[in-house]
């Protein structure tokens, strides 16, 4: 297989790149901004158009800023090409449908590079939950403000909470299976720049309330708590799971607590090796009935 990674951003230097090297795979990267050689790849590209038109990739992995993924992810599949994207695909529905529509004519694999419940310990509580149906979801991710020069907090690049972090705030009715919103009470902040850097949202489905708090600015925190009775799950690190540390699962039973280790699990790997079975199988259109779910969902916020 020949990957091009269009970009050559924090993830992809983080958790991409070292992955892909280690399978059997002729990988090319395309990046405007990244000075120096990069080793252990195939070619090294300035060009975004001239890598797609000279390294011939099977798939292209697009790692840029949010504002340009419609157009790049546009252009990998009109060039024949298996097309991820990072989180968020596209900026609203129409563009995600206009992508989907190009996907399934040209019988392509699309799919949004949103991969935290490929992680065991995510895996866990939708085994929980089966058994167990729920009463309450509270969700809560915070970063520290980003400095102002930030992608973060850019207009012209895609920037904002809703952005950022909406993928995840809309995965998760998905994940535990939550349908037709009954009510829904949400406040949006945002800055001079009129970015949203603060949503909190209180949304009841029919068996369960789904709570959250996703901003810029405060004390890092990213967790998911689920309640069912007198049963407290927390999952720390839940969204951006590390591939090198141990996370725990902590279980509250009214005076019990009950604490599971998951060992180091590196979750995009489990993601992009679905990806690789379903290559294979020709199975893509549940990427796309999941992408459409989560950008409804994500609309659904705002309007």
């Amino acid at each position: 297989m020949k990957i091009l990674i269009i970009g050559y951003s924090n993830i992809v230097r983080k958790r991409i790149f070292k992955l892909f090297l280690k399978k059997n795979i002729k990988l090319f990267i395309a990046s405007k901004s990244f000075r120096g050689d990069i080793i252990g790849i195939e070619k090294q590209y300035k060009s975004y158009n001239y890598a797609i038109k000279n390294s011939k990739p099977d798939l292209i992995y697009i790692s840029l800023p949010n504002s340009k993924h419609f157009y790049w992810a546009k252009k990998s599949l009109n060039n024949n090409c298996h097309t991820i994207v990072d989180k968020p695909i596209t900026s609203n529905l129409n563009e995600l449908k206009s992508l989907i529509k190009i996907a399934k004519k040209k019988k392509k694999l699309l799919s949004e590079s949103t991969f935290f419940n490929y992680h065991s310990q995510v895996k866990k509580l939708i085994k929980i939950y089966k058994k167990n149906k729920l009463n309450n979801i509270f969700a809560k991710f915070i970063i520290p403000m980003p400095e102002k020069k930030s992608i973060l907090l850019s207009r012209n690049l895609g920037g904002g909470v809703l952005m950022d972090m909406g993928p995840y705030i809309s995965a998760i009715p998905r994940i535990f299976n939550l349908k037709k919103i009954i009510t829904k009470n949400i406040v949006i902040k945002k800055n001079n720049k009129k970015i949203i850097t603060f949503i909190k949202f209180k949304i009841k489905f029919k068996d369960c309330t789904y709570n959250g708090i996703f901003k810029f600015g405060g004390k890092y925190k990213n967790q998911i708590e689920i309640n069912k009775d007198y049963e407290t799950v927390t999952v720390q690190r839940v969204f951006s799971p590390p591939d090198n540390e141990v996370l725990l699962l902590k279980t509250k039973n009214k005076n019990k607590t009950k604490i599971l280790k998951f060992k180091k699990e590196d979750c995009f790997k489990n993601y992009f090796e679905e990806i690789q079975k379903n290559l294979k199988n020709k199975k893509f259109d549940f990427y796309c009935k999941r992408m459409i779910a989560d950008c409804e969902f994500r609309s659904n916020l705002t309007l």
